[in-house]
């Protein structure tokens, strides 16, 4: 089940799941210092909050529990985009994030972009992003490489 990330009982889950996604996936391509970088973001709680509520945030239910969450910009940008581990590599993020396009294209958006990361640019991939370029970026002090990725809808 879909459905709008709406309050701070949402925010909390999935700062959850984004600390725990980051810790549990990144390991595997990016260094001890970028995970620790990554994912202390989820830490400031108001930015958070804000990068979760200040998109059309939606979230991907089962019967128990969040098992992830995308959110989209007006501007056609993809702001977030993170599965529980646990539900990792079965078609979930998928699943979510074409759920996530098509609401944003009954919304007007022909063009979208996204920041990829090593672990999620396959997803994008699949979805019918193409890589843009590489691009390295900061968090802190701390430098990542990531996709810029971008979908065009051609009618």
């Amino acid at each position: 089940m879909f459905r709008l990330a709406t309050d701070n009982n949402d925010v909390e889950i999935l700062r959850q799941i984004f600390r725990l996604s980051i810790q549990k996936l990144a390991p595997s391509l990016y260094s001890h210092e970028q995970v620790i970088a990554w994912s202390d973001f989820a830490n400031n709680i108001i930015k958070f909050q804000d990068y979760i509520l200040g998109a059309d945030t939606y979230v991907l239910e089962n019967s128990q529990q969040i098992i992830g969450f995308c959110g989209f910009h007006y501007d056609g940008h993809i702001a977030s985009f993170y599965v529980h581990p646990d539900f990792t590599r079965q078609g979930y993020g998928t699943k979510l994030l074409n759920y996530v396009l098509d609401k944003a294209i009954q919304k007007g958006i022909k063009r979208f972009y996204a920041e990829a990361s090593f672990f999620s640019q396959p997803v994008f991939s699949r979805c019918g992003f193409d890589i843009v370029e590489i691009e390295t970026v900061k968090y802190g002090e701390v430098p990542f490489d990531r996709y810029k990725m971008e979908k065009v809808i051609r009618n």
